[in-house]
């Protein structure tokens, strides 16, 4: 028996049987190469999905994370769910992912993914600046990356949020849905305009309009008060308004999607036959604009409240000093556009 285990000479270890010295390295052979293929596998999976746009990924705070590689999957972020699973086990990043809005694309690879992941959802910080309306604020986010362009326009269409986006600094997530950022305008708004307007929602509708209408036509709250004052006398006398921002408002309104100078308007935006004919036109209507104009701020807001009263009727801004040049007779105000505004 001995004899017969020996049996193929050297080469296999002194007692040992050849077939079981060729099976043991067969089994590793084929482990070996399972080992690889399971490697070439894993690593495939890391690789980048693909090259789409960039999508935002909304994490809940009550959420696990298969619900996370899941809506990852679902918006074709990932080659393989298990393997993402299990990268991010071993990474330990399925432990801790903040809660917030993540901007991923398929262009990612896995440990990208993983890295936005574990840093948590990116803020951003934009300034709104007085006198800002709903299609500049609109473009600012947008740039921002806090939301899409034109998501803020078509939000608004539901409702009026024009004169109510108060002028601020705030911070958002990127990629932020809309109706979120909305309500973040909203309650500073409450918090800071809210308990300065009136009670009755008509009045508080027409002070917003007026102050909108003062943030575009002043550099100062000494100004603002006056000019406030021009215009609510100007209301009581039956008069025209004609203040230029509301046919740039106009026009706005009917290009959505461009952005409309108003240094640039010209004497057709004010003719009668304008095509910008929207009751915003203080130009072809009479009385204040249906509504604000733009988003104004706490100054505008007071002077709308606190008019100051004097004997002038007209005003016009130097385009040089930006000073305001007030004129008591239609007179006096058509000397004050030559002098000022003709060369």
């Amino acid at each position: 028996m001995n004899d017969l285990f020996r049996e193929g000479g050297t080469g296999t270890g002194e007692g040992y049987p050849r077939f079981l010295f060729r099976r043991k390295y067969t089994l590793l052979a084929v482990i070996g190469v399972i080992l690889l293929a399971a490697a070439a596998a894993f690593a495939a999976g890391l690789a980048p999905a693909g090259s789409g746009p960039t999508v935002p990924v909304t994490v809940s705070a009550h959420e696990g994370f298969s619900d996370i590689a899941a809506a990852l999957s679902a918006n074709h972020l990932l080659r393989s769910r298990m393997v993402f699973e299990a990268a991010a086990l071993l990474s330990g990043v399925a432990f801790r992912v903040p809660s917030g809005t993540y901007l991923l694309s398929s262009g990612m690879s896995v440990p990208e993914i993983l890295r936005e992941l574990s840093r948590g959802p990116r803020t951003v910080t934009v300034t709104i600046p007085e006198g800002s309306d709903l299609y500049q604020i609109d473009r600012m986010l947008a740039d921002a990356g806090v939301i899409t362009r034109g998501a803020l326009i078509g939000f608004a269409a539901d409702g009026n949020l024009e004169g109510r986006l108060f002028p601020d600094t705030y911070q958002f997530f990127e990629g932020s849905d809309v109706a979120t950022v909305v309500q973040k305008f909203l309650d500073n708004f409450a918090a800071k305009a809210g308990p300065l307007l009136p009670a009755d929602p008509s009045l508080a509708e027409r002070t917003l309009t007026l102050a909108s209408l003062i943030e575009q036509e002043a550099p100062d709250a000494h100004n603002e008060s006056m000019i406030a004052g021009i215009i609510e006398k100007r209301l009581k006398a039956g008069m025209p308004l004609q203040i230029d921002a509301t046919v740039c408002y106009a026009k706005q309104i009917a290009l959505p999607g461009e952005v409309v100078d108003c240094s640039a308007l010209t004497h057709g935006d004010f003719a009668s036959s304008s095509p910008y004919r929207s009751p915003y036109n203080t130009y072809l209507y009479k009385g204040l604009p249906p509504g604000p104009i733009d988003d104004p701020g706490i100054v505008a807001i007071t002077a709308a409240i606190h008019p100051i009263a004097s004997p002038y009727w007209y005003y016009l801004s130097d385009p040089a000093t930006g000073k305001i040049i007030y004129a008591a007779t239609l007179a006096e105000q058509e000397t004050n556009i030559k002098k000022y505004l003709r060369p």
